[in-house]
């Protein structure tokens, strides 16, 4: 008579392979409750956030629910403010869990206004955040006020931190006037607003080689350093 390898006959370390490649939802919505087994694994393995604009409410809560049990555990998040149906998922989901392993933050600052309270209080906790990344398609989606708190804490605060991606609008001689940059960064992407005759890259990092790009009056720049 055949044998047949059934999916719960796998071996760990293939569990651990497929779970690899599955988001969160895709993970909590197909293999939670499956077994007591499968359960062990999912409470041992990184997890990954992404919520997209076209995710719905529903979504955002039913990983919510299980993120009780499983924020320790999320290494990656890639969350739009806001998704099709206007629900602040930034808000909802840094509100309720603490993402004490995060290290790599992707943001999207797809409404207006993007609060980010919430983010730069997250922040200032997390202690093992490699790599952040706020995008702002709108320049008028995040306020003067948070733009100036959340840069000058990636800047001056977060020395873990190796990758830095602020994609907003950011006035040169607030920037200017910080005095120290953590000396363990590798890449730093900045949007400087500001007269080009007036910028000095010099100022803001003490590096022989950057790269520059000039849009009209906008500066946007592209940090690669060399240590």
């Amino acid at each position: 008579m055949d044998r047949y390898t059934h999916f719960e006959d796998l071996s760990n370390e293939i569990f651990f392979e497929i779970f690899d490649y599955l988001q969160a939802l895709e993970m909590f919505t197909d293999f939670t409750s499956l077994n007591k087994r499968i359960s062990s694994i999912l409470q041992s393995i990184p997890l990954r956030i992404i919520v997209l604009y076209n995710h719905s409410r529903r979504q955002v809560d039913f990983i919510s629910s299980h993120l009780t049990f499983h924020a320790h555990q999320v290494i990656l998040t890639n969350i739009y403010y806001k998704i099709c149906d206007y629900t602040s998922v930034i808000d909802l989901l840094f509100h309720r869990h603490n993402f004490t392993n995060l290290e790599s933050c992707l943001l999207v600052a797809n409404s207006l206004p993007t609060k980010v309270e919430n983010v730069i209080k997250l922040i200032k906790t997390l202690n093992k955040l490699v790599s952040f990344s706020i995008r702002a398609p709108n320049d008028y989606t995040i306020s003067t006020i948070d733009k100036c708190d959340l840069t000058q804490i990636m800047l001056m605060h977060k020395s873990s931190v190796h990758s830095i991606e602020l994609d907003y609008r950011y006035d040169y001689m607030d920037i200017s006037n910080y005095t120290s940059i953590p000396s363990n960064l590798i890449s730093l992407k900045l949007h400087l607003s500001g007269s080009p005759s007036a910028v000095s890259l010099y100022s803001i990092l003490s590096t022989s080689e950057i790269p520059c790009i000039l849009h009209g009056s906008v500066f946007s720049l592209t940090y690669d350093l060399k240590l």
